[in-house]
């Protein structure tokens, strides 16, 4: 009698167990799906101010744009941005390291022949686009950088954005003229090249934004071929 129990009693155990343990996954599982929705809104709220911040700074520029402006453009109130922002200033630099992240995969998708001039003109095709359909951010974020000139604080986080830049740009244009062994292929290479290059880039866009006849295509390859071919 004794052996007929000791089986049904570890089933009893084994089916007790089996559904404590569902019982806690399924409350897990419940708990990870609320979190997982809540994180979700609170994502899509983000980027919703994110756009609509984008959409008032090139209008408006970066002074003149108010917060309550972006909340209002995005449908929400001014307190649900300072839940996500603490200011102006961080609200911008986000912003500006969101666009400059996808800026650096448009680069990596630019297509050219292994020669400097090709690559310059690759490099300048895409800028004469981008001035096109972007002018007003990059007068937008280049009225950002004098702000923040003034600011130690957002220097600093300004200047990291401004260095991944440069090396982004410099590893793309020694790629595209084959400078791996002139360069050497590190990173202070890319960081000095791309310095003066950008500075060739920046200085083209506020002068087209002066003159929108300006060819920054050609100026952009010719500058850039010097300054690889020089290097």
């Amino acid at each position: 009698m004794g052996r007929a129990v000791l089986p049904v009693r570890c089933s009893l155990i084994l089916r007790c167990s089996l559904y404590l343990w569902y019982k806690g996954y399924m409350n897990e599982a419940a708990r990870q799906v609320r979190e997982t929705s809540r994180d979700r809104r609170a994502r899509e709220t983000r980027s919703a101010l994110l756009e609509a911040a984008y959409e008032v700074f090139c209008e408006q520029g970066f002074a003149a744009s108010s917060l309550d402006a972006i909340a209002a453009r995005a449908g929400f109130t001014r307190g649900a941005l300072y839940k996500n922002f603490a200011s102006k200033d961080e609200l911008f630099l986000e912003l500006a390291e969101t666009r400059a992240d996808a800026m650096f995969d448009e680069w990596r998708a630019v297509n050219s022949e292994d020669t400097a001039d090709n690559g310059g003109r690759a490099v300048g095709s895409w800028l004469a686009e981008a001035i096109r359909n972007q002018g007003a951010w990059f007068l937008a974020n280049a009225e950002f950088t004098l702000a923040t000139a003034r600011n130690p604080e957002l220097a600093e986080r300004h200047r990291t954005a401004f260095k991944q830049a440069n090396r982004e740009l410099g590893a793309l244009l020694r790629r595209f003229g084959g400078q791996e062994d002139r360069f050497g292929g590190q990173e202070d290479d890319d960081d000095a090249i791309g310095l003066m290059a950008m500075a060739l880039v920046d200085g083209l866009i506020l002068q087209a934004m002066i003159d929108p006849n300006l060819d920054v295509a050609g100026h952009l390859a010719t500058g850039l071929e010097r300054l690889v071919q020089g290097a």
